[in-house]
């Protein structure tokens, strides 16, 4: 398993093993350069620290290129990317072939060097690759000035989401210290992880940490949307992936490290009674409970709304379909399953609330499940 750290604000983290090994794919970007108008590199003006829910990334990059051309630096992997872009291996500035590019070197502290490029605030970024962000190189032992880092990418590169003798670091932007990201910095950088982060690597979840930048909900200015030790879920536990529902792929989710340890814990339950994908309506959005003034728990990370598995021998079971409502004792096979996977994470204790669709009609198609503090209600029993 690789290494996985976790951190809170500027001090750094690492990601998640990744059990299935993603990114054994070969990285193709469409152009051999790297770098122009054809291979998608510009400003990103879009990236403001916040992160996408869509699930839109290309897995499709890793770094092996399928040669035997690597070379292996203090004991570290060296082969070279494919295309060479930002975050690459490289020995010197004439490696980072492209426009502005500039090598952190393995002699600077960065295991088999790095492709960088100057930048006052914003990174380019190029399509297939990890995306990127903009950093004070102080932060990574280097005189203070503006340097461009991948952002680790499970999905990716795989494994811990950064390359060899690299692990996740939660770093402010240069010149935007209110904006932070997770990229890859040399492992040496990286502290122990918390609690929390262990847990999630003992079960054998793929995930990374990440930045969320505070909000508020539309009409309430004065309510704070927060995440505490935000991580990106992908694989929860192995054996068993994450679909939003309506989505044709799987994908990860946002949520505070408890709540992903939560559904790590719930999907090992559903894993052992057969299941090989959890379908869900969501985890973060930033709103008040309806009807009230009141922060929802999906505001902090913490929840989660449950649709449906899709086991092992084919069958879906979904709430809104095959839940039963009101009765002691389920009669048809997807209800008798929803109801013992409901019981046996409440009889577990992963959850504060779990809310099922007796509760109200809103609650009709899913079950929702979150860590309310001081919590300790099940709408059903």
């Amino acid at each position: 398993m690789g290494i996985r750290r976790w951190w809170v604000a500027v001090a750094f983290a690492g990601c998640g093993s990744d059990p299935s090994e993603r990114g054994d794919d070969a990285w193709e970007p469409g152009t051999d350069d790297g770098v122009g108008e054809s291979s998608g590199v510009g400003l990103d003006e879009s990236d403001d620290g916040t992160e996408d829910e869509s699930g839109d990334d290309d897995p499709t990059m890793p770094l092996d290129t399928g040669e035997d051309d690597s070379t292996t630096g203090a004991g570290y992997d060296c082969s070279p990317w494919s295309t060479v872009w930002i975050g690459a291996p490289c020995a010197s500035d004439a490696e980072c072939a492209y426009d502005g590019g500039i090598c952190l070197r393995e002699d600077e502290g960065f295991p088999c060097g790095t492709c960088s490029q100057a930048c006052d605030m914003l990174c380019p970024d190029l399509e297939g690759a990890p995306e990127t962000f903009c950093v004070d190189a102080a932060d990574v032992g280097l005189a203070s000035s503006g340097r461009c880092l991948s952002k680790c990418d499970v999905d990716l590169l795989g494994g811990n989401g950064c390359r060899d003798g690299y692990g996740c670091g939660t770093l402010e932007r240069f010149n935007d210290p209110q904006t932070q990201a997770a990229v890859c910095v040399p492992e040496p950088l990286v502290p122990p992880p918390t609690d929390c982060a262990s847990q999630l690597d003992a079960l054998g979840a793929s995930w990374e940490p990440t930045a969320h930048a505070t909000e508020s909900p539309e009409g309430y200015p004065d309510l704070e949307c927060t995440i505490v030790e935000p991580v990106r879920l992908y694989e929860p536990v192995p054996g068993i992936t994450l679909r939003y529902v309506g989505d044709d792929s799987p994908g990860d989710v946002l949520l505070g490290c408890q709540a992903a340890l939560a559904v790590a814990r719930s999907s090992q339950v559903a894993v052992e009674m057969g299941a090989v994908e959890w379908v869900h309506y969501g985890t973060y959005n930033c709103r008040t409970i309806s009807g009230t003034s009141t922060l929802s728990e999906h505001a902090f990370a913490n929840a989660i709304d449950i649709y449906g598995f899709e086991l092992d021998n084919g069958s879906f079971w979904t709430v809104i379909d095959h839940w039963e409502d009101f009765v002691e004792m389920p009669a048809t096979p997807g209800g008798s399953w929803l109801r013992d996977w409901a019981d046996a994470i409440w009889d577990m204790g992963f959850w504060t609330i779990l809310l099922t669709p007796e509760y109200n009609d809103a609650h009709d198609n899913h079950v929702h499940a979150d860590l309310t503090p001081g919590g300790n209600y099940y709408y059903w029993e």
